[in-house]
């Protein structure tokens, strides 16, 4: 078996994680003692995030379900661990920082490591999703400023990102927090995010579910 199709499931599984059955927790900085707006603070400045909880998800030879972590550091390094069910085995990994791109598979024992640009991206990944508009979705809203875009609020109330040819537009609720966002590479659809349903700790809304698209429409998570 080749490296691409042993991983192929990895591929799969890392798009499942963006339809989360439910975060059994979700830990960030420490907030005793501090009130609803610090928390605020602390959540929009980049703290570290770890998420845990149950995944499922399908590919052509089945339906699978696992436990995983996810873990992002405030300088947007992220780790993903997929373990099997009850045994709690570690099986796949994810690691990826602005610069690198690393996939474990621990059943087949390969590995991927590369530099993490939108050609990898869309090739492990199935897309152009990158850590900053991950961290977005996970903490549905974004922070108060964005260097490295262009804002714009359109007639329809919609947020417009630019940056070179991406251009993303994301819809906020009657709270502020993120409900959808889709993103497009020199004006044709690359994916499109969900976020059905929020869910709130340290007394802030979070996201309690997301679920993500490709541009076919035939890959939803």
């Amino acid at each position: 078996m080749n490296l691409r199709l042993s991983l192929r499931l990895f591929n799969l599984v890392f798009a499942g994680i963006l339809f989360l059955t439910g975060c059994s927790s979700f830990s960030g900085p420490e907030p005793a003692g501090l009130s609803p707006a610090q928390v605020e603070t602390l959540r929009l400045s980049g703290g570290d995030y770890s998420l845990s909880g149950r995944i499922l998800f399908k590919h052509p030879e089945g339906k699978h379900s696992g436990e995983m972590q996810l873990q992002i550091s405030r300088g947007s390094e992220l780790k993903l661990s997929i373990f099997t069910p009850l045994v709690g085995s570690l099986i796949y990994e994810l690691r990826a920082s602005s610069k690198k791109f690393l996939i474990l598979n621990y059943q087949q024992n390969n590995f991927v490591l590369t530099e993490n640009k939108r050609e990898v991206r869309q090739t492990w990944l199935g897309m152009d999703l990158t850590l900053t508009e991950l961290k977005w979705l996970i903490l549905g809203k974004l922070p108060e400023k964005t260097p490295d875009w262009q804002r714009k609020i359109l007639p329809t109330g919609v947020l417009q990102l630019i940056q070179g040819i991406s251009e993303i537009r994301i819809r906020y609720n009657i709270s502020g927090q993120i409900v959808s966002m889709r993103k497009s590479l020199d004006g044709l659809l690359e994916y499109r995010a969900a976020i059905p349903l929020y869910q709130k700790l340290y007394n802030l809304p979070f996201p309690r579910k997301i679920s993500i698209e490709d541009y076919s429409g035939n890959n939803k998570w």
